[in-house]
């Protein structure tokens, strides 16, 4: 990690999730606020992890909010969730643990591969879980407003 300040972080990834925003298409009226789901995502991650030094717990905090804020996000400029999702967790995606991983692997280091893969995986599955609680909790009060609705 560098030792950029926390707001220097913030707009490097904000402008990194917008572009990543415009290559998947998102509406224009959303990019700002997907450039504003990935700083946010990416800011709460270093913030952890210069306290922790536990990747797993960090990238499993900033995915959560990513997808928390993506959900809120989704409800007021009435788009899908995941119009912001996907380009706010891209900052979070280990692209350097899975590259050194395959080299690791081509170079016949067996041991870094399965420790490095090992790491990865448990980022990938931080990120994963942080996603799914969420959605699963917005649609589960969703599902029991419309039973009650319904009554």
């Amino acid at each position: 990690m560098t030792n950029m300040p926390v707001y220097m972080h913030f707009l490097y990834s904000f402008f990194a999730t917008i572009g990543f925003s415009v290559f998947l298409d998102a509406p224009k009226s959303t990019l700002i606020p997907c450039g504003f789901t990935g700083g946010l995502g990416w800011s709460v991650y270093y913030y952890l992890y210069t306290f922790t030094y536990n990747d797993p717990f960090s990238n499993f905090i900033a995915a959560f909010l990513v997808s928390l804020v993506s959900e809120i996000l989704a409800r007021k400029l009435k788009q899908p969730a995941i119009v912001f999702v996907i380009p706010g967790i891209i900052p979070l995606v280990p692209g350097l643990g899975m590259y050194k991983t395959m080299l690791y692997l081509v170079q016949s280091n067996f041991a870094l591969a399965i420790s490095k893969g090992s790491s990865v995986l448990f980022v990938g599955g931080a990120i994963t879980l942080g996603v799914l609680v969420v959605t699963s909790l917005v649609k589960t009060v969703n599902i029991s407003e419309l039973k009650r609705a319904a009554k």
